[in-house]
């Protein structure tokens, strides 16, 4: 869905203004190789206009490497013009498209340096984080925990955030705030996974300090119960009891619903379907709605 609306933005850039790509771009910045439009018609000799409107056209036709190259060509040939400008902000979006995730945020940052002030500013902003949310390293929930790296994921929430906080009136607003929630999300369900890490073997220190960082700089998140819980049987272990009951404490009175709703909610969390609805884990304790079938009129609340 996100890509499909990221797909929508791009059309919708009509008037914007880089980085060209250096796919089949000599070091003078001109292509090396012939310059054709769509029907395969030259373009050696075309104006700018001409060759920004095919390079566009590339662009919205999924075909973001031969976009690339003639937006390079714009900014080679008519640096001064208006489509300069426009080319080098949507080689941002063509290297997106390509997949080219460091490629983009470093025409975002280009972009985003020599042109602040920018109408489209926030579409780069918007941009960037998507770029660097999809960089992420890969080996992200695999490998040892210690190896692991958020800090593509990080930098995503802050581009998000930067949007959010400075374009209240950007139309990819809400698609960042959307972005920034899922990613507090699992910034705070990787330090999870590293605190029960260290839980497993019994270094206790390390387990309490991870989930004392989910505390910390993830409230709100749906791994604040569970880092609650490590910090009780860290504590515990480490034969600091006063801490260990009020970790205890802290999760009965903040959290009732997680603790009598556990179970369902690792299954939920796990992927698997719902046995019933999950009242909100910090409301007052409830006992859960049953999810009725269509025609199961025996269905009751748990």
């Amino acid at each position: 869905m996100r890509k499909f609306f990221l797909a929508l933005c791009i059309l919708m850039v009509v008037a914007m203004a880089g980085c060209g790509g250096d796919k089949g771009i000599n070091e003078t910045g001109y292509s090396d190789e012939p310059l054709v439009d769509r029907e395969g018609n030259k373009l050696d000799s075309a104006d700018a206009e001409r060759l920004y409107e095919s390079a566009r056209e590339f662009l919205v036709d999924n075909d973001p490497d031969r976009a690339l190259r003639l937006y390079a060509e714009v900014q080679a040939r008519f640096p001064f013009s208006p489509y300069a400008a426009q080319s080098e902000l949507e080689s941002v979006a063509a290297h997106y498209k390509a997949q080219e995730y460091d490629a983009a945020v470093s025409a975002a940052d280009r972009f985003i340096k020599q042109r602040p002030r920018n109408a489209h500013i926030d579409y780069i902003y918007y941009l960037r984080g998507l770029s660097n949310y999809d960089r992420n390293d890969p080996g992200l929930l695999g490998g040892d925990p210690d190896k692991r790296d958020t800090r593509f994921l990080e930098q995503a929430f802050t581009d998000f955030n930067l949007l959010v906080e400075n374009y209240p009136q950007s139309v990819y607003r809400k698609d960042a705030q959307l972005h920034m929630i899922e990613i507090r999300n699992r910034l705070a369900e990787f330090e999870i996974n590293v605190a029960e890490y260290y839980l497993r073997r019994r270094a206790y220190v390390a387990a309490s300090r991870r989930a004392e960082n989910v505390i910390e700089r993830y409230q709100g998140s749906d791994s604040v119960p569970r880092a609650l819980e490590i910090m009780e049987e860290s504590y515990a272990k480490l034969g600091l009891s006063d801490l260990a009951e009020d970790a205890r404490a802290i999760l009965q009175v903040s959290y009732p619903n997680y603790i009598l709703h556990r179970d369902e909610f690792y299954r939920q969390r796990a992927g698997e379907k719902p046995r019933y609805g999950l009242p909100a884990m910090d409301a007052p304790a409830s006992a859960g709605e049953v999810d009725a079938e269509p025609g199961d009129s025996e269905a009751q609340s748990q």
